[in-house]
């Protein structure tokens, strides 16, 4: 039995919105201090990640070789191996409170955050192990395409570096959409990913354009310069929680389709003003 701080609804069924995009606008407005605490939180598990970022930043710019440059890339290639499964056990917490936001069911952000964090960290750990692999994978990768293949053949090296863009893409698709099963269904982590893999192919579209919102535009805050590096570092610390929100949205109108419709009728269109009359 899981032990929660439960405060009151803020409005009543009829009073929520209709549609997962009206539920964004009427949860930024009125939960966006939650979103924040929750950003704030969350930060402390990406703080590895900043960290590393805002190294690599640094030291690629102080490169004097294509060597040291080459050293650059693998060590950060490699921080994300112990990065991202810091990172995705944190967001075994943010997406639990997302989800009981986006329900409706009016949870307090701290103790809604530790009771998801306690309950399934451990696959957070495995997902953000897969996706750490997936992005060490993309960063050398990269490197060795763009200044080592290109020379030879620069067909073969645009081809290479594509694969390990696409790929890298596609495993953090999935792990958004493994981290919002976790905290919504027991299953094993098989059924997780190869549900996630199924849900991430067939919403691919869609998907692209969320991946491109977050982590994408923070991603190329990071690659342009050391002013819009810094402010990548401040939306990433403060306001990541808006972009997670966003996907949550994304990845609960898939499961209401693919699985709650026919499976899960009691979580059906949950939070939006429809869900009441679903259930009767």
């Amino acid at each position: 039995m899981r032990e929660e701080k439960i405060k009151s609804i803020d409005y009543s069924t009829s009073e929520r919105p209709k549609t997962r995009t009206k539920q964004f606008f009427d949860i930024m407005k009125h939960r966006f201090v939650e979103l924040l605490k929750l950003s704030l939180l969350q930060a402390v598990f990406n703080m590895p990640l900043i960290v590393s970022i805002v190294l690599f930043h640094i030291l690629s710019k102080t490169a004097t070789s294509i060597n040291a440059l080459m050293t650059i890339f693998i060590i950060q290639g490699l921080s994300f191996l112990i990065s991202m499964p810091f990172a995705f056990t944190g967001l075994t917490g943010f997406f639990y409170c997302l989800k009981k936001i986006i329900h409706a069911e009016g949870e307090y952000a701290s103790s809604s955050y530790f009771i998801g964090l306690r309950d399934e960290w451990k696959k957070g750990v495995i997902v953000g192990m897969i996706v750490g692999a997936s992005l060490a994978l993309a960063v050398i990768g990269f490197f060795f395409f763009y200044f080592y293949v290109s020379s030879y053949n620069t067909t073969i090296a645009g081809l290479g570096i594509a694969i390990v863009i696409i790929q890298a893409v596609m495993v953090l698709m999935v792990a958004y959409y493994s981290i919002g099963q976790i905290v919504m269904y027991t299953n094993k982590m098989r059924f997780v990913l190869k549900n996630s893999f199924i849900m991430t192919l067939m919403r691919f579209p869609q998907n692209l354009l969320f991946i491109i919102i977050h982590p994408g535009i923070l991603a190329s805050l990071f690659a342009i310069m050391d002013i819009t590096a810094f402010v990548g570092v401040v939306l990433l610390i403060a306001l990541s929680g808006i972009g997670l929100l966003i996907w949550n949205l994304n990845v609960i109108s898939a499961f209401d389709k693919y699985i709650n419709k026919e499976s899960y009728k009691e979580i059906y269109l949950k939070g939006l003003s429809t869900y009441k009359q679903m259930e009767e």
